[in-house]
Order: structure tokens, then sequence, then C-alpha cells
């Protein structure tokens, strides 16, 4: 439903990729809320980024992104590159230099080798292997230094040793190095003449210091930080350089500001130096936004569930006061980087349901169709069934009114892929098939609720479940009632609520006047302005009423994910 512009209007533009669809919330100066949304594009992020707020634009009855860009006070994004990077492990050709003698701290892990596994995985620790270095041996290299614990220097850095390393590492066609030597949060005036002379000999190699991006104690983590940071940064700041020098040339007058895992925002050029900082930043501008919510309806205690195309995270508030941890564990190794507490597991949207070719059971996940090929029942060219097309043959989806209407799905095709794939080997229809992916994706969803909350002492009884994500709202009726959660707050915003962060708070402009803020979701087909539709029940059974709410994807100005 196109809006009626307003002249002059200023907006925040928030944006948050996925890893299936990108999403943008709009809000102008009077509080009014507007929605966009397009399929994801790995191949260039930006791309998909850009429809997203063309989607926008268009909603509040714009012209084109271009006159949306111009107009905005604030533009905020949140981006999956850095997770993604690490999963896919397609990061740049990284080198570590270090202390001699500490060349293999990073290697060792303290001999941490079952962080990040489950307590099965755990236990058989003598088949354990260490995760796959991020740097190979042949790329650390050790240089002659050191400081004390007070900063004083014992040992001068060795500079002809330490020009000869460079010069190694550079024939070695490296694309990024990071430097971590001991004690340099005392006193970093080594860490920094090497970095001088790799930007000299080799401008484009990309540099971390420890002393920059984890000024902290504890050897290997600082070092495996460095290196994470290195790994991961030469992707986003390339992405992130395109992206500013595109929404320049559409009018952006000001500096996009780039959402960080801890929940706050950085500059381009602070994020490009700080990459590490948005590992899992995506899934935290949700987290934040559900803060917000719950603090405009008066609930403290809150299971933030998001259920996209690709992951099921949860994460928790407790009190209005959302859980971080100070020491996160990220592809088994230990990093010093702070960031909200987001637990994910592979089942979303399009998680591919498939046949065990051991045991014969069913199951769904952790592998993904992404955004391309995507499920059987966009017509993108996607084989093998997912959870959206169970949902879509057990009639959750709308095949008429996807995406805001502007896509059409394929039912007919997720019929057959559930009947060849899964129906036929089981020896049971595709409704049935259909109902075992459904019940099974909603298992895995609980099983990581109940990890979030009863394993660490808390009762799923006394939190209120927000369901957002494009997928949420179709299943947390189910897996709520499995944890006899009571109440399930379904956001008006659900299908874009990452993006919703960026404009959850009042912003300071220069004058030190404030803007930009949502004071409250104008809908178009409520009567009146609301934030989010309640489902709530008894808990006594786990039985968990079911409202009608199969408009709700209609009731927002703009497009979005809707379900029946």
């Amino acid at each position: 439903m196109r809006g009626v512009p307003k002249l002059n209007m200023r907006y925040v533009v928030g944006v948050d990729i996925g890893g299936t669809f990108t999403d943008c919330v709009v809000v102008d100066e009077a509080g009014e809320v507007s929605l966009g949304k397009s399929l994801s594009t790995p191949d260039d992020f930006a791309v998909g980024a850009v429809d997203a707020v063309r989607d926008a634009a268009r909603n509040i009855g714009l012209n084109d992104e271009a006159e949306l860009i111009r107009s905005a006070r604030f533009f905020f994004h949140a981006c999956t590159i850095g997770d993604n990077t690490l999963i896919t492990r397609t990061g740049a050709k990284t080198a570590l230099v270090t202390t001699k003698g500490f060349g293999d701290a990073v290697l060792m892990m303290r001999g941490l080798v079952t962080q990040g596994l489950t307590p099965t995985e755990a236990a058989h620790i003598s088949a354990l292997c260490k995760p796959e270095p991020f740097v190979s041996r042949p790329f650390i290299e050790e240089v002659a230094e050191r400081v004390d614990y007070k900063g004083s220097i014992l040992f001068p850095l060795d500079t002809r040793e330490a020009e000869e390393i460079v010069e190694r590492l550079i024939e070695k066609k490296i694309e990024s190095v990071g430097v971590c030597l001991l004690w340099s949060v005392a006193n970093d005036c080594h860490e920094a003449a090497l970095a001088d002379m790799f930007r000299k000999k080799c401008p484009s190699v990309f540099v971390t210091l420890s002393s920059e991006v984890a000024p902290f104690i504890g050897e290997y983590e600082r070092t495996a930080t460095t290196v994470f940071n290195s790994y991961i940064g030469p992707k986003i700041s390339a992405y992130l350089q395109n992206l500013r020098t595109a929404l320049r040339e559409k009018g952006l007058g000001g500096e996009p500001l780039i959402m960080q895992a801890y929940g706050g925002v950085l500059g381009i050029e602070a994020t490009c130096k700080n990459a590490v900082g948005t590992i899992e930043s995506g899934p935290a501008a949700g987290v934040v936004g559900s803060q917000f919510l719950g603090g405009l309806i008066a609930k403290k205690n809150i299971l933030a569930t998001d259920m996209g195309g690709t992951t099921f995270k949860v994460s928790v508030i407790r009190d209005g006061v959302i859980e971080r941890e100070y020491k996160p564990v990220i592809q088994r190794h230990s990093i010093l980087s702070s960031k909200i507490w987001v637990e994910s597991i592979g089942a979303g949207g399009g998680s591919i349901a498939w046949i065990d070719p051991e045991t014969g059971l069913l199951k769904v996940g952790p592998q993904g169709a992404g955004a391309k090929p995507g499920p059987v029942c966009y017509g993108l060219g996607g084989a093998d069934p997912t959870v959206s097309d169970a949902d879509l043959v057990l009639g959750y989806l709308n095949e008429n009114y996807f995406l805001g209407g502007r896509m059409r799905l394929d039912k007919a095709a997720a019929h057959q892929a559930i009947r060849e794939k899964i129906a036929g080997p089981r020896g049971v229809d595709e409704v049935e098939a259909a109902s075992g992916i459904y019940r099974i994706a909603n298992s895995h969803m609980s099983d990581l609720i109940r990890k979030a909350t009863v394993e660490k002492g808390h009762d799923p009884r006394n939190f209120v479940l927000f369901a957002f994500g494009g997928a949420g709202p179709v299943h947390a009726s189910r897996y709520a009632a499995e944890l006899c959660i009571g109440e399930v707050i379904i956001p008006v915003t659900a299908s874009v609520h990452g993006a919703t962060q960026f404009c959850d708070a009042r912003r300071e402009s220069g004058d030190g006047s404030s803007s930009g803020g949502i004071r409250r979701w104008r809908c178009s087909h409520h009567k009146k302005p609301g934030y989010a539709v309640s489902v709530s029940g008894p808990r006594a059974n786990g039985a968990f009423p079911y409202r009608d709410i199969r408009d709700h994807g209609k009731r927002r100005r703009g497009s979005g994910q809707s379900f029946r």
C-alpha cells in the first residue's frame, strides 16, 4: 500500500541483511513506521540492501530509493558478512606476527578443545580434534622483542628481523596480517612499528593490532581475536566502503552507522578497524528491538526468538536487562569482544528436510537453501524440500500474499518436492510428511529455548516469548506450547524486527534536539495504533489457544511475509 509522502520530511532508515531476506524499516519525524523487504543477494549484499530501501520508499510514496536516501537523517545498517565469512571460511589470506616463543599460542588454544561443543560432543574428548585454524603455522612469524607488564621495554624490537619478516610475508602474497605482541596492552610501540612497516611496504595489506581490537590480558584469547579480525576485516571493509560509495551516489549526506554485536553502532572507519565487533551483530539488533518493545508494553522477562530463512536464534532479557557475554566462543575459539548473548541453530524457513540414509529417519537442517536457490516454493531453482515448503503445504503460508504480495509461492512444486524426497521414501502422504517436518523443526527450536532457560536455572514459564523474523510467527505457538509459555508477543514489525532496533530511541541531533524515534507504529489496517499481536493462554496443560491473526501480514504499511 503506497503512502502519501510529506514535504521536507526527514527519516531514520535501518537496514538489516539476513541470510535469505534483507529488511528495511523507516521512521519519519512524526514517529510513523514504514517497511521494506527484499531477497538478499549473496553475490553482492549491497544490491539487496538498496532493493529493500527501494521497497520502503515505494511504500512511503516516494519516487525511488534515492529520494528516501537523500532525506535520511540517519542510516543504520546490520550485516552478516563477518558471520558468513567465518562459517564458509572464505576470508582473507591471513598471517600473524607474535613475540618470539609465542607463535603457537593461538594453535594450542590453552587446551580448551571442548569449547563450543555440545555435552555429547565433548564427552568423546579423546576423539576430538582442534578446529582448523584461521591462520596456518607457515604464516605465523615470531619476532625478537619484549615488553614487561609495566610497559617497560626489556628487549627493543629487532627492526632488521622485523623487516625480513615483512618481506617474507609479502612474498607469500598475504592479504591481511595480525600483530599480537606480549604485553602490548601496556605499551604498543612495537606493534605500531610493525604496522608502519607493513603499510609502507605493501599498503594494500589489511593490518590488525591486538592493542587496538583486544587490549586485554589473556594471550590466547587476545591472539584469537586479532586473527579473527584480520581474517574477516578485508571483506567487511570492502563491502562497507562499496556501500558507502553507493549511498553517497544516491545522495546520503551523513555517515552510515553499522550495528555492533554489543548492541551499539559505529561509523564505517571504526567498524573496518574493529571488524570482529560485527560478528553476530544482526541477531543483536533484534534483541535490542525486543528490549525496546518490552519497555513499551511493560514486559520485563522476555525470550527473544528470531526465526529467519537460515537460522533460529534465541536470547534472554531478564528484568529488562539483556544478557551479555564478555568472552564469547565463536567457531570453538574464545575471543575478547563483548556481545549480546545469542544462541542459534540451523533451523530457519530455508532449512532442508532430508532422510538419513543410514537410519531412514526424517531430519531437518542444519543445511539450508539460503536466498539462492531458496525453498522449492520460491521458484528460484531450489530442489530440496524445506521448512517453508512444509509450512506452505500445511496452509500456514498464503501462496498469493508472500513478501507483501510481490512474490507468489508455488504450492504444487512444494507438494512435489516433499512427495518425492520425503513422503515417498517414508511411505506417507505429503501432508503427513510436511507435518513431520514442521514438528521436528519446532522441537529443535524448543530444545534451544530450553538450553537458554532451564539449563541456566530459569523457568521459561516466567517469561513472555517474542516471536519475530519472517518465519517466527508461523511456528511460535507450537514451540511455546511445548515449554508451557503462557504468552507470545508477535510484533507488528515481526518480519523486519531486527531493522526496527535502529529506530528504537529518540536520536540526538547536533543542536541537542531529538527526533526520529518511534512514538508508535501506525498500521493502515488498524483502527488504533498498536505495537504487537498477543497470543495468550493457560499454562497448566501446555494448551495454547490460537487467536485468528491471519490478516496480520496486511496490518502494516509496507510489505512483509504473511501467514495463514
